[in-house]
């Protein structure tokens, strides 16, 4: 999870159902999330869809391999599967529901059914 340090509230939650490290932005914090050492097969980044797709857009390299990645803004009131919806991002989503947030697909096949 890579989140700015001023919504450290949301954070602890969203750690705290999910799991996983918090790691608080920094110029690199994608850049190390998305590469292959860390191991990460998903981001959860609290912070603004625009700041976040801005980070990942130069490490996007395949659907099959990059980390699924989900964006929830600092109210918790939205949780957006970014990339990755079949490989994690729709139920990380999905699951926040619990916290507040209103999932976000976009997915073709979980829209339409």
């Amino acid at each position: 999870m890579i989140s700015f340090e001023r919504n450290r509230a949301v954070a602890e939650r969203v750690a705290g159902l999910v799991g996983g490290e918090v790691i608080w932005y920094s110029d690199h914090a994608f850049s190390d999330a998305f590469s292959q050492e860390s191991g990460y097969d998903a981001i959860i980044a609290i912070m603004s869809c625009g700041i976040a797709v801005r980070k990942i857009a130069p490490h996007l390299s395949s659907k099959w391999t990059d980390p699924a990645v989900v964006v929830v803004d600092c109210a918790l009131r939205h949780a957006i599967a970014v990339t990755g919806g079949h490989h994690g991002a729709n139920e990380i989503a999905t699951r926040l529901e619990v916290l507040g947030a209103d999932p976000v697909i976009t997915n073709a096949s979980e829209v339409v059914k």
